[in-house]
């Protein structure tokens, strides 16, 4: 079929024309044209991917009436001797070829139409493109004091997974956890918008960081400012007419002017310094311009922000005993245990009130518990011999999936998707205080609790669990 101008496309019927289209029959001209009635005709666009499901079911069962012969063979023979090409080999060529070209085709079409779809429901904002995967969580809110927040796409309730977004905080006082290892204290009033679990870009407001996990990245970017820590804990103020204060409490940041606009920002991967960088030092502070340039050196004030004390999980109520392992049967918790043929094995220790788990081993007790949003795990730990992942979890049906059970990671040197780092902050071979409000993060009837030491190469981690309690808690207001 051949449509030699665009007035007579225009009268053709538009099943022809996607036909010629599939078939590869249209001109350049005839082809761009073709591709902005896609994108500006809801009804095309549907007979469009109608028409191409169907004849990508009818190319892929067309082609596999006989199996394709070997082409190199196929080609020699063809090249030696034209007059005995099989016809149904060349068919079954141009049936392959034209499947691979239309699939091709619609992947790139249904790419285009997406993005322009998606810009005209959520014109470019002013500030802050966000550059993580589409639905990957990044951070999550663990508490909350007296917040109220401006209802936004993004915006979602305690305890549950938040993706790359805005979050805008009227008042109160949040503290949010980013995946990566980061944990924030957000004061409203304030704006800020969630990059990827290592990333952020605070546009109005203050927020502190009070918390990290051993030796991690993170990038907070402003209009103006990037500012990279590693490990740091630090407060930052962007006030209405974009001046910035920050102060540097913990550890050192590097601060420079931004060197694109908000909606250009890296991706999550590009972590290295910006050109023209400063560095600032615990018990510094720094007061920036609209335009990102110093202006004065101060004291650090830690006063002025949100600590992390405000936000932490109030004692037990009462006496509340810890786990006697000795009651219990302890088991291996789904395929993970011994995994690989590996060793795995374990034994009491502290007269009971103690687990000590090593080679490549994840074990489990009965617990049967309602695990609410004021859940609060307590425990001591330790470890002599470092593996890829120390932590424990919980399961309503002791079949691992890491899709749907959260592992909390509290000490090992390997960072697997999915598995948060926020708790990972395990150092040395002394015990060690965790408390942890898991309800944040996990809800729902749960039948074990397990506990790991997982090393998939050597078998040679270690952890020791004692003094373990669970119980309800409200936080310290």
């Amino acid at each position: 079929m051949n449509i030699n101008s665009h007035d007579h496309e225009e009268q053709k019927d538009p099943q022809q024309i996607i036909s010629a289209f599939l078939d590869g029959l249209l001109t350049e001209e005839e082809n761009l044209s073709f591709l902005a009635s896609l994108e500006s005709d809801e009804a095309t666009r549907n007979l469009f991917l109608e028409m191409m499901n169907t004849d990508s079911l009818l190319q892929w069962e067309q082609g596999q009436t006989e199996p394709l012969p070997d082409l190199i063979h196929a080609s020699s023979e063809i090249n030696a001797d034209t007059t005995n090409i099989d016809p149904g080999v060349v068919s079954a060529r141009k049936q392959l070829a034209m499947m691979r070209y239309a699939l091709g085709a619609t992947i790139a079409i249904c790419v285009c139409l997406a993005g322009l779809l998606i810009m005209e429901s959520h014109p470019t904002p002013a500030v802050a493109q966000f550059d993580s995967s589409d639905g990957v969580p990044a951070a999550m809110i663990i508490e909350e004091h007296d917040a109220v927040w401006e209802q936004t796409e993004w915006t979602q309730d305690v305890s549950k997974p938040l993706v790359p977004g805005w979050l805008k905080l009227k008042s109160g006082r949040a503290l949010i956890d980013f995946l990566g290892g980061t944990t924030i204290a957000l004061q409203g009033p304030a704006a800020l918008g969630l990059n990827a679990n290592n990333r952020a870009y605070l546009k109005s407001g203050r927020l502190a960081v009070v918390g990290t996990s051993r030796t991690h990245e993170f990038t907070l970017t402003t209009e103006n400012l990037t500012i990279l820590s590693q490990s740091a804990n630090f407060g930052l103020i962007v006030n209405p007419e974009k001046q910035a204060e920050l102060h540097v409490f913990e550890g050192s940041v590097t601060v420079s002017q931004s060197q694109s606009q908000p909606d250009e920002q890296p991706t999550q991967n590009q972590v290295s310094v910006p050109v023209d960088s400063i560095k600032v030092e615990a018990g510094q502070s720094i007061i920036f311009d609209q335009s990102g340039q110093e202006v004065a050196r101060q004291l650090a004030n830690r006063s002025e922000f949100p600590t992390r004390s405000q936000f932490s999980v109030a004692d037990p109520p009462g006496d509340i005993p810890a786990i006697n392992f000795a009651e219990y049967q302890i088991k291996p918790y789904s395929f993970q245990d011994g995994q690989y043929e590996l060793p795995t094995d374990y034994q009491l220790i502290e007269q009971g009130k103690g687990l000590r788990l090593w080679g490549n081993a994840w074990k489990m007790i009965e617990i049967n518990r309602e695990i609410t949003p004021d859940t609060v795990i307590e425990f001591d730990f330790r470890c002599a011999h470092e593996g890829q992942i120390h932590g424990f979890g919980f399961d309503s049906d002791n079949e691992y999936d890491a899709r749907t059970n959260y592992v909390f990671q509290i000490y090992g040197y390997e960072v697997r998707p999915g598995i948060g780092q926020q708790f990972n902050t395990y150092s040395g071979t002394d015990w060690k205080r965790f408390r942890i409000r898991v309800g944040r993060y996990h809800v729902g009837k749960q039948r074990y609790l397990y506990f790991l030491a997982d090393e998939d190469v050597i078998a040679r981690a270690e952890s020791q669990f004692r003094n373990v309690r669970i119980y309800e808690a409200p936080t310290n207001q």
